[in-house]
């Protein structure tokens, strides 16, 4: 099944020139295009997208201010921002408006379609023009309202250490290990370690390859 995008972007020629590029990837449908945020948000609910490339100034609504309505109404969706700064008070709301990413605009366009397939899927990228991914798995756990000390419990965890290796890792009891797991399935929604583990990988809230021994 192909990946769903919508584009949003004000700048006429900039815009054709993402849907010519992504049009060619046998992977990926651009299902529609927006010239500014409202219209994005419009476009969004009408085709249900699976993942929006959002401009991050733009009239009328400005792609922070458009993010958080289209995960709303858009189950699923994914933001991947795009701009020409990287200031980091704009990455902070970008990432507290609860995009997935987000792209200097000077990336290459083949390595743009490589960063909006990792994202669509999940996978941990590196790329010189996306934003540090340690940024997006804060933000997640700030969004599931995880400590600091339940990610260290979940990265373990996610190693396939037991309670008691946990407890001896963090120097906590083996009873304050229990309870901070109790937390942690409570609040990501689950039942067991096993769910835990694949949950917390899925939502990116702990790097695959940061969490393996």
């Amino acid at each position: 099944m192909r990946i769903r995008v919508l584009i949003a972007e004000d700048q006429r020629l900039l815009r054709q020139c993402f849907e010519e590029v992504l049009a060619l990837d046998d992977e990926i449908e651009v299902v529609a295009a927006a010239a500014d945020g409202t219209e994005a948000v419009v476009l969004a609910e009408k085709h249900q997208p699976d993942v929006v490339l959002m401009d991050l100034a733009m009239p009328h609504l400005d792609g922070i201010s458009a993010t958080p309505i289209i995960l709303e109404r858009v189950a699923g969706a994914k933001i991947l921002i795009l701009s020409l700064h990287d200031a980091p008070d704009r990455v902070d709301r970008a990432m507290r408006s609860g995009a997935a990413g987000y792209v200097i605009k000077d990336v290459d366009l083949d390595e743009l379609v490589r960063i909006l397939k990792a994202v669509h899927r999940n996978r941990p990228i590196h790329s010189p023009f996306l934003v540090d991914q340690k940024l997006l798995r804060d933000r997640d756990a700030r969004r599931f309202g995880l400590t600091g000390r339940e990610t260290e419990v979940l990265k373990l965890l996610i190693r396939g250490e037991n309670n008691a290796e946990i407890a001896g890792r963090l120097c906590v009891s083996e009873q304050t290990v229990k309870k901070e797991l109790v937390s942690v399935f409570d609040k990501l929604g689950v039942k067991n370690r096993t769910q835990a583990a694949v949950k917390g990988v899925r939502l990116g809230l702990v790097d695959p390859e940061e969490a393996s021994p």
